[in-house]
């Protein structure tokens, strides 16, 4: 069933790999000339990541005009101002954000403040720009996986005044661009890799279960709860494991753009105030609070909590409906094992000599005992929120993650409890919990979260995954000195691959012209196939090739060694391509067996410390 109506968009281009921030030439280049301010903080300008962002910028036409690396943990009002203050005063026109949420809702909020001018309150609320008005182009590069704000038109700014979070959404905050490069988030604490992680989870699961869940919502919210549920633990206990840390931030991107179109629940509306009032992390406020909002809305989504059971790997089968449907396909073979019976023959001719009345009469008596099938789904919502509950004690035991909101910092024995339920039911999150949340069921979970008791859980092996290693660096850079160190070796290769038994006659056969045109150095290679013999044709070419494919010359090193792929590049604009492409790809593997000459012939060359490993 669909809901009556629903919206999805994402504007902003998004971009993945391990090590991408390091070569940002051809992603910034249609942004063209700019004078950009980077927003950060103290921490990642020490870590070094800061540094490694700028060299990444240095090749490209954007100027990094000013940094500002005063954000603190929860940003705030004075923050944002002296931002924005310092953007105009450089005549910046392009925001990069590098780091977490608060970096980046700082970033967000900075622009409009930067562009509009008066005051920040003047700005806060939801979508009041007009669809005409624009902000600066924005680049994001998230140091965390949890808030998911690269991709999100939200962002909340503290009023440590008056005790309050301020809200503000708008259309125009979405950047440009979102680069998720896993090597920024390597140097994250365990503890902050476990809170940014659990809100992410829970920007998921509030995403499936609210009031405006959608079908393009719900396929992103359930395959980011996969990618949590099923890594977190391997980024908090082995950092270094660049797969576990891109699958939380491709997870985190998800759940962000699932949220941006269904919204977030009851779980943030409490976390906000827990934030506001007490200063509790947003992310581990939401990590405590999690499984007693979800224990609190079971009985209204119970089917919805029950798949984010199997999302997170918790499987309960449907025992009766699954009956129906192989008696209905006459699968009774299959039928008679859940059934628990052993004499299929004989049911087999039951079913078989039966008239179509009787065949159905005993399909509705299976179905009479759908009841069984939603017993069994209300165990699997409990055992979702139990997962929750078992998650939260293992991240406990591996990052001394603080499992009550005593031990989070809470040292008054809740004495604006008051306070924070009444910043919490007035949060615009309520609104979309799946039933309305009472204040004095807020009173309650607070009061249950402030000093529960269970302990950390021990993390088996069962638990882990050996540590993934770093895909194959294909970054190889200046491999050839100059154009002629290219043609001696390249060009002298090609006729290798011309004259091999195996490859040259099904090159020959192709019928194919097909030029490279290389960068870094600059270079043309032609291999003409068109007419009797093939031939190798060293720079310009009088010809008109069928095919010309533009490519650094480093990435043809890369690829004659295997370890780069041809389709990938074309598709991340590594290599662009003109002509049948097509064609070209059918060519690929007849050259398969050449990935193994090129090291060799390297090697033979004299040329050995240039064969990539």
């Amino acid at each position: 069933m669909l809901p009556e109506y629903f919206e999805f968009s994402l504007p902003t281009k998004l971009v993945y790999g391990i090590g991408i921030v390091e070569n940002l030439g051809e992603t910034v280049k249609p942004l063209g000339k700019r004078k950009a301010i980077l927003v950060t903080d103290e921490i990642l300008v020490k870590t070094g990541l800061v540094k490694k962002v700028k060299s990444g910028f240095k090749a490209t036409p954007i100027k990094i005009a000013a940094t500002f690396d005063q954000v603190p943990p929860n940003s705030t009002i004075d923050t944002v101002e002296k931002c924005a203050a310092l953007a105009r005063r450089k005549g910046c026109d392009m925001f990069i954000a590098v780091g977490g949420g608060s970096v980046i809702d700082t970033a967000k909020v900075a622009n409009l403040l930067a562009v509009k001018g008066g005051k920040l309150q003047d700005h806060m609320g939801a979508y009041l720009l007009d669809s005409s008005e624009t902000l600066f182009p924005a680049i994001v590069i998230p140091t965390t996986a949890g808030t998911g704000s690269e991709v999100t038109k939200v962002a909340v700014i503290a009023d440590p005044d008056n005790d309050v979070k301020l809200p503000f959404a708008e259309d125009q905050f979405l950047p440009y661009l979102a680069i998720l490069d896993p090597n920024m988030t390597v140097s994250m604490p365990g503890k902050l890799t476990a809170a940014t992680g659990m809100d992410a989870l829970t920007h998921a699961i509030e995403a499936y279960v609210d009031k405006e869940w959608s079908p393009a919502s719900d396929a992103l919210a359930l395959h980011a709860i996969t990618l949590i549920s099923g890594n977190i633990l391997q980024a908090c206990a082995k950092p270094n494991d660049l797969q576990a840390r891109g699958a939380m931030q491709v997870g985190s991107f998800l759940a962000g753009v699932a949220f941006s179109h269904s919204m977030v629940g009851m779980v943030h509306g409490i976390a906000h105030a827990l934030g506001g009032v007490y200063h509790i992390p947003h992310g581990l406020a939401n990590a405590l609070v999690l499984p007693e909002v979800m224990a609190y809305n079971l009985e209204a989504r119970i089917d919805r909590y029950a798949d984010i059971a199997l999302a997170m790997g918790i499987s309960f089968p449907q025992v009766i409906g699954q009956s129906r449907s192989l008696l209905r396909s006459s699968r009774l073979d299959i039928f008679s094992k859940i059934a628990g019976l052993s004499d299929v023959d004989s049911l087999k001719e039951l079913v078989t000599t039966s008239s179509h009345q009787a065949r159905n009469k005993l399909s509705t008596v299976i179905g009479n005992l759908g009841f069984i099938d939603t017993w069994v789904r209300r165990q699997a919502a409990l055992a979702a929120v139990e997962k929750i509950r078992c998650l939260n004690q293992q991240l406990a035991y591996l990052t001394k993650m603080p499992l009550n909101l005593k031990d989070a910092g809470i040292s008054d024995n809740l004495e604006k409890i008051e306070q924070v339920a009444t910043i919490a039911m007035e949060d615009g999150a309520m609104l979309y919990n799946p039933i309305e949340p009472e204040r004095d069921a807020v009173i309650e979970i607070i009061k249950k979260v402030y000093d529960a008791k269970r302990p950390p859980l021990p993390v088996s092996k069962e638990d882990l995954r050996p540590l993934a290693t770093a895909q194959p660096d294909t970054s190889v850079t200046n491999v050839f000195k100059d154009a002629k160190m290219l043609y001696e070796i390249l060009v002298e290769f090609y006729e290798l691959l011309k004259n091999n038994p195996e490859i040259g006659p099904k090159l020959a056969q192709s019928n194919l012209c097909v030029q490279f045109r290389y960068k870094n150095p600059s270079a043309v290679i032609t291999i003409d196939a068109t007419g009797d013999d093939l031939k190798i044709i060293q720079g310009e070419f009088d010809g008109e090739p069928e095919v010309v494919l533009t490519m650094n010359a480093d990435f043809a090193h890369a690829f004659w060694h295997g370890k780069a792929n041809l389709v990938s590049a074309l598709t991340r604009r590594q290599v662009k391509a003109k002509g049948n492409v097509p064609k070209t790809i059918k060519l690929l593997p007849i050259l398969k067996p050449s990935y193994a000459l090129y090291p060799k012939f390297l090697a033979d060359k004299g040329l050995r410390h240039l064969v990539m490993t």
